[in-house]
């Protein structure tokens, strides 16, 4: 820290020419780190300094796709992927039920239903009634 505080740093006129663009950026950086070590400095702990950067890559396409990892068997020819096959489906079965619960009882929802088929049914009934009201007279009132 003592050899920072003795550097010298370079005006921004200087550091705004062409020829210094470098520099400049690198002088960015260095005042950015430093900011930032500043504002983080009592949340990142020194165990997170000594480990690095801890990111995980996966290539594969199987999680974005949901495939089938893993081996298949079919007709007997290896008893027991077979088996393991079969735990795994029912448990994918198990979860798809649980997911498929009701959220509204089949009462509730014919209650709603019927409620709609009124309201709309009530909507087409006074369509009815307006198109009575307003008629045209018949020509043959007219002659008489």
């Amino acid at each position: 820290m003592e050899s920072s505080e003795n550097d010298v740093r370079l005006s921004r006129a200087i550091l705004e020419m062409k020829f210094m663009k470098k520099t400049k950026e690198k002088v960015e950086k260095e005042i950015d780190d430093e900011e930032g070590r500043s504002m983080y400095s009592n949340e990142i702990t020194d165990e997170m300094r000594k480990s690095g950067n801890l990111v995980f890559v996966s290539t594969s396409i199987v999680n974005c796709k949901n495939l089938i990892d893993g081996r298949l068997s079919f007709g007997g020819k290896n008893p027991d992927i077979e088996k393991l096959m079969a735990s795994n489906y029912t448990k994918l079965l198990e979860e798809q039920e649980q997911k498929k619960e009701k959220d509204v009882s089949d009462a509730d929802m014919a209650k709603g239903y019927s409620t709609l088929v009124k309201t709309i049914g009530k909507k087409f009934n006074k369509d009815k009634k307006k198109k009575k009201k307003f008629a045209k007279p018949s020509t043959e009132e007219n002659l008489i």
